[in-house]
């Protein structure tokens, strides 16, 4: 892989973020979630890119934060949210419909877990926007 597709990966990362975080100020709360998971997928995609590996065609972010030999709390974190690529969108997964599953402060910590490992990665992926603007 190369820089050029590990740009594109977390650019599409940061857009995931920004995503999940107006979800939750538009009570999207089970789409928040899914977006914050989808966020740090094409994370640690971009990180694979970055770092001349195959991009695994995968979905599991717990697969492929152990496959990058992330650090356990931050593997921890990325656990936490792999759940979310199946429970928020398939309505035969949980008791209810994903979007009435889903609360704000469900969502919220959500986003939050994302931000966290964004910003415990940051030194394994490069973004010209994120070093321009902090």
């Amino acid at each position: 892989m190369n820089e050029d597709v590990g740009k594109k990966w977390i650019k599409q990362a940061l857009h995931d973020l920004e995503m999940a975080e107006k979800n939750v100020a538009i009570k999207g709360y089970d789409i928040a979630a899914f977006l914050a998971h989808q966020s740090v997928e094409k994370l640690l995609k971009s990180i694979y890119a970055f770092e001349g590996k195959k991009i695994p065609k995968i979905h599991y972010i717990d697969e492929l934060g152990k496959g990058l030999k992330i650090d356990k709390n931050i593997l921890d974190e990325v656990i936490d949210l792999t759940s979310d690529y199946i429970f928020s969108r398939y309505p035969d997964v949980g008791d209810q419909v994903p979007f009435e599953e889903y609360t704000e402060n469900m969502a919220i910590i959500r986003v939050n877990k994302a931000k966290k490992i964004f910003k415990a990665l940051k030194e394994r992926y490069k973004d010209e926007e994120i070093e321009n603007n902090g």
